[in-house]
């Protein structure tokens, strides 16, 4: 098994791409309810960064054993890999544990220091398997409307060259090394491209050989496009009313829509013109 994933088309119903959860189930929830998603017939493909710094990070990652949810895996999920043997033999150092409360995983901190040996071992197992079977690439569809989600940043400006970086690499082998492949770490922890547009250089350039790369990884107050990049994480664990989660429906317009904290919904449409049609309104 390889670190990409490849999803048909849905003959059936609808797909959604959701940006960084970090544990906010509840919101994502909502979210859900709004759009009227039906998990008999829908898709719901997240950019990773499933858990840490919510409430619930432990039931979020476990969307991953329901049929309609697939998620690439983000930052959060590999620093939690990179500690995979000092978690399961119940070892962390002082520094290990400051690391992982510094990043929001407090919660799994408590169960290490609550849970007796036989339950501990059922949680971090299943934490682990869980982990291990995420990609680092999605692609939805296949052909000249194919969509890729990614977390951070593509190591390469061509879809398939990328792919084919990832799978000389084993999944497994990936999952149990404590350090990144250096040709693809920007998957995971990349951030030069949202930077240099955040800094007012305007680079309109495509990733080719696919129509759209959404992902996540940097926090921003609306999505940003750029060619035909679109970055949709906008803070869903900050309390603050400027942050909150989108989600973006798949078809020959992105639908992107943003959910607000202080309960404000704005919503985008993306076609490969340079400039999105948004409206907002107040959800009731």
């Amino acid at each position: 098994m390889t670190l990409f994933k490849q999803l048909l088309i849905n003959p059936n119903g609808r797909d959604f791409v959701v940006g960084d959860i970090h544990g906010n189930l509840a919101r994502l929830e909502k979210v859900l309810d709004y759009h009227q998603f039906k998990p008999e017939s829908d898709r719901l493909i997240a950019v990773g960064d499933l858990i840490n710094r919510g409430t619930d990070s432990l039931n979020t990652l476990r969307l991953l054993s329901e049929p309609w949810f697939f998620s690439v895996a983000g930052n959060h999920e590999r620093m939690i890999s990179h500690h995979r043997q000092a978690l399961t033999r119940r070892q962390l150092t002082a520094d290990e544990r400051r690391k992982m409360a510094s990043i929001g995983a407090q919660w799994l901190l408590d169960a290490y220091d609550s849970l007796n040996e036989d339950k501990w071992a059922d949680l971090i197992t299943e934490i682990m398997n869980l982990i291990s079977q995420m990609p680092l690439m999605i692609q939805v569809g296949n052909g000249p409307d194919a969509v890729g989600v990614i977390h951070a940043e593509l190591p390469d400006w061509d879809w398939y060259r990328s792919v084919t970086r990832l799978e000389r690499i084993k999944k497994v082998k990936f999952w149990d090394q404590p350090r990144d492949e250096p040709s693809i770490e920007s998957i995971l922890w990349g951030s030069s491209q949202i930077e240099s547009l955040m800094n007012g250089e305007q680079n309109d350039r495509r990733i080719s050989g696919i129509a759209w790369v959404i992902q996540g990884h940097s926090v921003l107050t609306t999505p940003k496009r750029a060619g035909n990049r679109l970055w949709i994480d906008t803070g869903a664990y900050e309390n603050q009313p400027s942050r909150g989660l989108t989600i973006a429906e798949l078809g020959s317009v992105l639908t992107v829509t943003t959910h607000f904290r202080d309960l404000r919904i704005r919503t985008e449409r993306f076609n490969l013109t340079p400039q999105p049609r948004f409206h907002s309104v107040l959800m009731s």
